[in-house]
């Protein structure tokens, strides 16, 4: 009888020693579903897995320093070649070289041949047109009156030429055999022709100044680079840059120094 009563109470205990959860035995409270999603998610979006954006600007920071470094005696390549392709010689100047009064003095003498060639062809063709004086006059020395009576023509052709270009009439009557007729003289034709062909001579010569003097231009800039070159060329050989990184107060230190020899 009393094994009958006791194998039940035992079986029942047994039961619900197996029924009790096994966090039971560390005597904390089971946690709630609402804990649990608290804990995992968070409500302000803090939780365990909460997404988290981070945003980094990339550049130079505050305590970043540039620093532009003049070296003493340098010359500017690009600085000397304009000056010299503007003025020659100032190139050359700059750069410290002293062949830069040979260019200047050839600039000013082309300067001064090209003008002077210049105010001499149009002197000569001044004195030319007042050999040949107005048409228009009777007594000029080539009139297209004497013209229209000695060849029996119509002078509204060469009239034409005349108010449109002077310069076209003037070539037309010096060298052109249809209009021979209209001067005075063979002395006043010869005269003009002769002063026509020295202004001719004293442009081409002007044109020859010119030419020469865009030559010399190019020529001074391409010397004014050399000079600044071979002026920096010792600076080049002296300078170099030092690159040391180290790791200090947990972050990286790097510095570049510019370092001359001497």
């Amino acid at each position: 009888m009393i094994t009958a009563r006791v194998l039940p109470c035992l079986l029942l205990a047994g039961a619900l020693g197996a029924a009790r959860p096994a966090h039971a035995a560390t005597d904390r409270p089971e946690p709630s579903r609402l804990a649990y999603r608290h804990a995992v998610w968070g409500t302000g979006g803090d939780g365990l897995l909460a997404q988290r954006a981070i945003d980094r600007s990339w550049g130079p920071s505050e305590d970043s320093v540039y620093v532009t470094v003049d070296i003493p005696g340098w010359k500017s390549e690009p600085l000397a070649t304009t000056l010299s392709a503007i003025v020659p010689g100032t190139g050359q100047f700059y750069t410290g070289e002293g062949m830069g009064w040979v260019f200047l003095a050839a600039e000013a003498a082309g300067w001064g041949g090209w003008l002077w060639y210049r105010h001499d062809a149009h002197r000569l063709r001044g004195d030319a047109g007042a050999v040949a004086g107005t048409p228009g006059d009777d007594a000029s020395g080539w009139s297209f009156s004497r013209w229209a009576s000695a060849t029996e023509s119509d002078p509204a052709e060469i009239e034409a030429l005349y108010a449109a270009d002077r310069e076209a009439f003037y070539n037309s009557i010096g060298s052109d055999p249809r209009y021979q007729a209209g001067w005075d003289s063979d002395a006043d034709r010869t005269r003009f022709s002769d002063l026509r062909i020295r202004a001719d001579q004293r442009l081409s010569r002007a044109h020859v100044y010119s030419t020469a003097l865009w030559i010399n231009h190019l020529v001074a800039a391409a010397n004014a680079l050399r000079a600044a070159r071979l002026h920096n060329l010792p600076l080049n050989r002296t300078i170099g840059i030092r690159f040391d990184g180290r790791m200090r107060h947990g972050g990286a230190d790097v510095t570049l120094a510019l370092e001359r020899k001497f």
